[in-house]
């Protein structure tokens, strides 16, 4: 069965790290009853690379999980919510993302409590993967373009965006009509906010990032980083 082998797989793939090899244990291979043999096997091999790629990244850290944290209740919780979402997950990217966001939770403390995680967690898991790639390409801009004494957002974004929207077209293939639309629709996560009010010469459609994103960037990280 190609749910037995998957499984045995990973565990000699992590020989070396038995609290991985525990992990890979609790994850639910079965996929019941299946009409295509071949399509089955094929859903299993995928489920197979996305949670390799997982573990891989998980296990990668300075700081290794314990024994003692897999025993946490909390912690489960956090694990099991988050296979969920990389088993709905179809790009390595964000698969490796939702790991660095266990593994800093987890093995730092770097969020402040459970809800937290899950509240980040659910960012994430709406989120495309162009979407958070749009969020970091206009964090890069934000950092490269910093505000000025006295300087409003509109104004910042004014200067920022003539090379930002340019650069979202090539790298995601968002053209600047589309832009827009993207950035309003990004507002759903709390990562983004468009500017509004009655500006002169302003008709809307410029924005900036929240606290709540770079909240995201300091604990998962940036998630160019781990581009593919």
């Amino acid at each position: 069965m190609a749910s037995t082998d998957d499984n045995v797989s990973l565990m000699t793939r992590y020989e070396d790290q038995p609290v991985l090899r525990g992990l890979i244990q609790l994850v639910p291979f079965g996929i019941g009853s299946a009409v295509d043999t071949a399509l089955a096997v094929r859903y299993q091999t995928h489920r197979a690379d996305q949670l390799r790629e997982f573990f891989d990244e998980l296990g990668a850290g300075k700081a290794h999980l314990t024994p003692e944290l897999v025993a946490d209740n909390d912690f489960l919780h956090c694990y099991f919510a988050t296979v969920a979402a990389v088993l709905k997950s179809a790009r390595a990217g964000k698969v490796r993302y939702l790991a660095r966001l266990l593994r800093s939770a987890v093995t730092e403390e770097k969020v402040s409590s459970i809800d937290e995680y899950e509240e980040l967690l659910s960012i994430i898991n709406e989120l495309s993967y162009r979407e958070l790639g749009l969020l970091s390409l206009l964090a890069s801009h934000e950092r490269a373009t910093p505000l000025q004494p006295g300087e409003k957002q509109l104004q910042r974004a004014r200067r920022l965006w003539s090379t930002f929207a340019p650069e979202a077209e090539k790298r995601f293939g968002i053209s600047p009509a589309m832009l827009q639309s993207i950035l309003v629709r990004l507002q759903r996560s709390g990562c983004y906010q468009e500017i509004t009010g009655a500006y002169l010469d302003y008709a809307g459609g410029l924005g900036h990032l929240t606290s709540l994103y770079f909240r995201l960037e300091q604990i998962a990280g940036d998630i160019a980083d781990v581009a593919t």
